[in-house]
């Protein structure tokens, strides 16, 4: 197995069924989308690490606590300071969709930089780094340390998985297309939507390979909401060799709205990890997605032979 290193920040989720303003009573739990990808690979197997920064209070040490049920390894989290990021998610119902609103701004996370950083002992004996686009907008510090990441996981010979996971509430499409288009220049697996590829890349899929030439896989998926709780998702996963497979739009009821990229991201890096062929990988990937969201909270972590006896399912349906 492999051992992953993830950047980015985690934080408090406050979620109500209701609309946040007319909402007096949250559940809480904690959550980001690079933390969840590590939880579910350690779950799959994998060595995970974590470069993140959280506050020096019983809160912040809950968060420890919470990575540390997962297993993700947490030497490199930065331990300063009083402010933990926090989010408000509501999940919307048939004519309202979900809403998020952030409190984030001043996190400890948003100061980390290149200096808190040992960058030798962060990547010792590391395979995989992945981040997602959401580090590259929270600040000039958390971007410029995406930045440099890249650079030295290359330099280091560390395969690199970029999410663009564009946030329209944290930077414009403006502010954002340079920077997403420059992060993906040095990925070696794309994970992007249509949409992604549309408005940041400009490209087809197949293009994507004459114009990026670090890439050595693209996954595109595709989510679409059919009801407030029946989705459904379509995937395609796309090799530089020309080998390619498709999950034909599927549909999936939905318990829990928020984390299922992150469960197809992790799932989807193992198989990769593994030397799975495209199908295969495919197939429990979006397995690992669909089954996210009949599960409550940020966070999938679910063993090997569930995620592919539900992805046989998918299989015998195609």
């Amino acid at each position: 197995m492999s051992k992953i290193l993830a950047y980015g920040e985690i934080m408090l989720r406050l979620s109500t069924q209701s609309n946040i303003a007319d909402s007096d009573r949250f559940d809480a739990c904690y959550g980001g989308t690079e933390a969840n990808v590590l939880a579910c690979l350690h779950a799959l197997g994998h060595q995970v690490k974590y470069l993140s920064a959280l506050p020096d209070t019983q809160l912040g040490q809950a968060v420890l606590n919470h990575l540390h049920g997962y297993g993700v390894e947490t030497t490199d989290v930065k331990v300063c300071g009083d402010t933990l990021g926090i989010y408000f998610a509501e999940n919307g119902n048939a004519s309202r969709g979900s809403n998020v609103e952030y409190l984030r701004r001043h996190s400890e996370f948003t100061r980390l930089c290149a200096e808190d950083v040992d960058f030798d002992r962060l990547f010792d004996g590391v395979d995989m780094f992945h981040v997602s686009g959401i580090s590259f907008a929270l600040s000039d510090c958390s971007r410029e340390l995406g930045f440099r990441l890249l650079d030295e996981a290359r330099k280091r010979g560390a395969a690199i998985s970029f999410d663009f996971n564009y946030r329209s509430k944290l930077w414009s499409v403006d502010d954002a297309r340079k920077q997403l288009v420059k992060a993906a220049g040095a990925a070696d697996i794309l994970l992007a939507s249509t949409l992604d590829l549309e408005t940041f890349l400009r490209l087809t899929p197949r293009e994507v390979f004459d114009n990026y030439p670090n890439c050595r896989y693209l996954a595109v998926r595709d989510r679409k909401a059919l009801t407030s709780d029946k989705h459904s998702v379509s995937v395609s996963l796309y090799a530089r060799d020309g080998r390619a497979f498709t999950l034909a739009e599927t549909p999936f009821a939905v318990l829990e709205k928020i984390g299922g990229g992150d469960a197809f991201n992790g799932c989807l890096l193992h198989s990769l990890s593994q030397g799975w062929d495209i199908k295969r990988a495919t197939l429990f990937a979006s397995a690992g997605f669909i089954l996210k969201h009949q599960q409550r909270g940020d966070t999938f972590a679910a063993n090997a032979d569930e995620i592919a006896e539900f992805a046989a399912t998918l299989y015998q349906t195609r």
